[in-house]
């Protein structure tokens, strides 16, 4: 009888350690981490195999993407004017792993707004394979005048009347 009783535990408690699965991955769902618990934490537990972090500073827009799949020569970053939009793309040929033959791509566009300079767009990749987009805010066009005088016209009397 009590070696029936751990078998029997077991038997009963994993309905309940499946359910327990399941909230964990109902809240990771739901309670996805930020950029700004730090890019690790949200590459650490990714929602899904997407794991693009995206943010809006109040200076720039930032993106940044697992990549550790690629090599550097397979990952193209552009800007395309016309959307004013970023694309990352990345692609590598058919690779042997051990299991069979492996072959990945990813196309990722990101429309921005229109105060981005997107001639200023900056891409880094970290040794650990994290892809960093950057497309900083076009600077604001500050007057260097505090204020500014205005001429004023003056209209002779037949200039003035309207015909």
């Amino acid at each position: 009888m009590s070696r029936l009783v751990p078998i029997l535990l077991r038997d009963m408690m994993r309905p309940l350690r499946q359910m327990e699965n399941e909230m964990r991955a109902l809240e990771r769902e739901f309670f996805r981490p930020s950029i700004f618990n730090g890019p690790r934490y949200a590459l650490k537990y990714p929602v899904s195999d997407d794991t693009a972090v995206v943010a809006q500073f109040k200076d720039k827009f930032q993106v940044r993407l697992d990549v550790q799949g690629f090599n550097p020569e397979d990952l193209k970053v552009k800007t395309l004017a016309d959307q004013n939009a970023i694309e990352i793309e990345g692609k590598h040929e058919e690779r042997e792993d051990g299991h069979g033959i492996l072959s990945r791509q990813f196309l990722r566009r990101f429309v921005l707004s229109k105060d981005h300079d997107l001639k200023a767009v900056a891409s880094s990749l970290s040794e650990d394979g994290i892809l960093t987009v950057t497309a900083p805010k076009k600077p604001a066009e500050i007057s260097s005048e505090k204020e500014r005088a205005i001429p004023i016209e003056h209209i002779s009397e037949g200039e003035n009347k309207q015909e």
